[in-house]
């Protein structure tokens, strides 16, 4: 065949089928594309609305649990096409994790474990409110801004770590072809600890085996499967504890108005009364200290110098430990009741002050410096800590008060063992409407001097 009768076979109508096909396909994919973007955009709204409640109880469960850190953690991640991005979560780990896992990596066992799975079994860097949040998946809650942003899907790979790149090798190359998602294949495997290996194959053949009806598949199972398998709807219990403790802090917060308007109150009546007391003891020959400072158990155990006016003598318990030596029948009643009735240690004026309950006036010092309220359990001696046994756990999670329900309820009468009991009783029921009715029977316990020593 001479060169000028060389022909290019040209099919005009199979050309301009495979053109429209082309176009076809690519205009699907990218209507595809928009209805996706368009269902994740209205998904991670739904999610940020949710976040806003879930965020609040986060941040009490915290303050709860004496957390201040931060509410949320962000760290970097390789997103779609190698683009790093912060992804956003909840903080589940104490704040110097990072040093304590670089602790922990000098084990040997803990180093290898931590290398297969990239976690670690009951990992110690984990807060208290962290575990919950990991049992139930919510720390992921916070990927749905990142889901708005258009850096994540909601089904995806596992967003991995910038130092894990090399790890990844040749799957580094299809895995970020996707943006990576808040769910994959991974995450409803239903197993607790995958190989970082195993994980890297799951991720591969959800690029291999990847379509919108699979999407939807995992979208659904972990909605009606996985959520339900770690009980992540459980949180009316979460919800309901974090309202009560809202409620019990806006009660202590009134309750701390209400000590700070009273304890101002009470030392403008302690200023002259202090007068009239030192007056007292100089009038009986007594010149010894108006004041007396004891080491008292306050709040979660931590002691503080408990302020009274002195109603003994000097060297006071010099004295009762001599008494509970050579004296069996003080000693039975000071084992039973932690105090003396007919106290032979009492000084003339302090007589009067415990009879009209004085004595107990310059603890509106305590109570304005917040380590009292005016109502609370009793202000516990060091020494009695071993005889409240059990006891004291629950009692010191509460201010002592100058009055309590033992207070009004005999005194010097109540026995030490009943006087726990009572003090548990108003750490388990205690609330702004028992501490008025406390303050108005002290007022009429005082005013009828019942049960005074």
């Amino acid at each position: 065949m001479e060169e000028h009768e060389i022909t290019i076979p040209f099919d005009a109508e199979s050309l301009q089928e495979n053109i429209f096909h082309k176009l076809y396909r690519k205009l699907l994919v990218f209507v595809k594309v928009i209805i996706k973007r368009i269902v994740e955009i209205a998904i991670s709204l739904i999610g940020i609305i949710l976040l806003i409640p879930l965020s609040m109880v986060v941040f009490f469960q915290n303050l709860k649990n004496h957390d201040n850190g931060s509410i949320f953690y962000t760290q970097n991640r390789i997103g779609k096409n190698g683009k790093i991005f912060k992804i956003y979560k909840f903080r589940t780990m104490v704040n110097n994790a990072n040093e304590i896992l670089e602790a922990m990596l000098q084990d040997e066992e803990i180093k290898k474990e931590y290398e297969t799975y990239r976690k670690l079994t009951n990992d110690p860097r984990l807060t208290k409110f962290g575990k919950v949040l990991r049992a139930t998946s919510l720390d992921e809650f916070p990927q749905f801004i990142n889901v708005l942003k258009g850096e994540m899907s909601i089904v995806g790979p596992r967003p991995y770590l910038p130092e894990e790149k090399e790890e990844m090798s040749s799957y580094y190359n299809y895995i970020v072809q996707h943006k990576p998602g808040i769910t994959g294949v991974y995450q409803i495997s239903g197993r607790e600890k995958v190989k970082f290996s195993d994980r890297l194959d799951m991720d591969l053949k959800y690029h291999y085996g990847k379509t919108t009806l699979m999407d939807i598949k995992i979208a659904l199972i972990t909605v009606l499967v996985t959520f339900r398998r770690k009980k992540t709807y459980n949180v009316r219990e979460m919800l309901l504890d974090t309202t009560h403790f809202i409620g019990r802090q806006l009660s202590l917060f009134v309750k701390r108005i209400v000590d700070i308007i009273g304890s101002i109150v009470g030392i403008a009546i302690l200023v002259p009364l202090t007068i009239v007391v030192w007056v007292g003891n100089r009038l009986c020959g007594d010149k010894g200290p108006v004041f007396y400072v004891q080491e008292r158990i306050g709040k979660h155990g931590e002691n503080f110098k408990m302020y009274k006016f002195r109603s003994m003598v000097i060297g006071a318990d010099d004295i009762l430990k001599e008494l509970l030596e050579n004296n069996e029948e003080v000693r039975n009643e000071y084992s039973k009741y932690k105090k003396l009735k007919n106290d032979p240690r009492v000084t003339k004026m302090g007589e009067f002050l415990r009879r009209t309950s004085l004595d107990e006036f310059p603890q509106f010092i305590n109570v304005l410096k917040g380590e009292m309220s005016i109502v609370g359990p009793r202000a516990y001696l060091f020494r009695e800590k071993g005889d409240m046994g059990e006891a004291y756990e629950r009692i010191v999670k509460c201010k002592p008060g100058i009055t309590g329900l033992w207070q009004v309820s005999g005194r010097s009468d109540v026995s030490f063992k009943n006087r726990l009991n009572m003090d548990i009783e108003y750490f388990e029921t205690h609330n702004l409407g028992l501490d008025m009715e406390i303050l108005f029977k002290t007022v009429a316990t005082v005013l009828n001097k019942e049960g005074a020593a």
